[in-house]
């Protein structure tokens, strides 16, 4: 399968999950355009490319974060998201006549998965342990994420995206994202181990 992944100035093929080498700089930009899925070429200020950017930017914010979180399996399902991110990517980035050309796109089956995993996370959003970010670098960079996922649900409102399973799967992946920050920082303090083994007091005071 080959997919296609666009930056402002460039277009590069995804084979086999990996992208192929290709020039970085294509001129294509120097005017005001530049390209997206299936070649079309749009203006750099359509509101598309705000939200092709935004996803972006959740990317690599998210990608911060799996670099530095403890949290046990924390990492691979950061991953997880992350590519998910690249198909959402992809179909912004698709006109709606193009659609269809799409391998894949997010559909109930993604939507399922995220809202099963936010159920297993439902402990951790318990009012009398929530966290003001900065507690830790790892959660608070969880958080960052979580506001930057809220700014790209509105991007998606405001052009009026046709995938309506998406614009739901976004507002999904935002809680996903607060419970996993509340999650890393439960685990960073010694919290998860009072909740899970029931020590005794004194060791549930264990701080890092």
């Amino acid at each position: 399968m080959v997919l296609l992944l666009t930056t402002t100035d460039s277009v590069f093929p995804l084979v086999g999950g990996r992208v192929c080498e290709m020039a970085i700089t294509t001129k294509i930009g120097d005017k005001g355009k530049t390209t997206i899925l299936f070649g079309h070429l749009i203006d750099k200020t359509n509101p598309l490319l705000d939200v092709t950017g935004t996803i972006d930017e959740l990317n690599a914010s998210i990608g911060l974060a799996r670099a530095h979180v403890i949290a046990p399996n924390l990492k691979g399902e950061l991953l997880n998201i992350q590519q998910k991110l690249f198909i959402i990517g992809a179909e912004v980035a698709t006109l709606k006549e193009d659609y269809h050309k799409l391998k894949k796109t997010i559909t109930e089956e993604e939507l399922k998965e995220i809202e099963l995993e936010i159920e297993n996370l439902e402990k951790y959003n318990d009012i009398n342990n929530w966290f003001i970010p900065g507690e830790s670098i790892s959660s608070a960079q969880l958080e960052q994420a979580r506001t930057i996922c809220r700014r790209l649900e509105r991007e998606l409102l405001k052009i009026n995206h046709h995938n309506e399973t998406l614009k739901v799967y976004l507002n999904r992946l935002s809680d996903y994202l607060w419970l996993q920050a509340q999650k890393e920082e439960y685990y960073l303090r010694g919290v998860e181990r009072k909740t899970t083994e029931h020590q005794p007091n004194n060791e549930q005071q264990t701080t890092i």
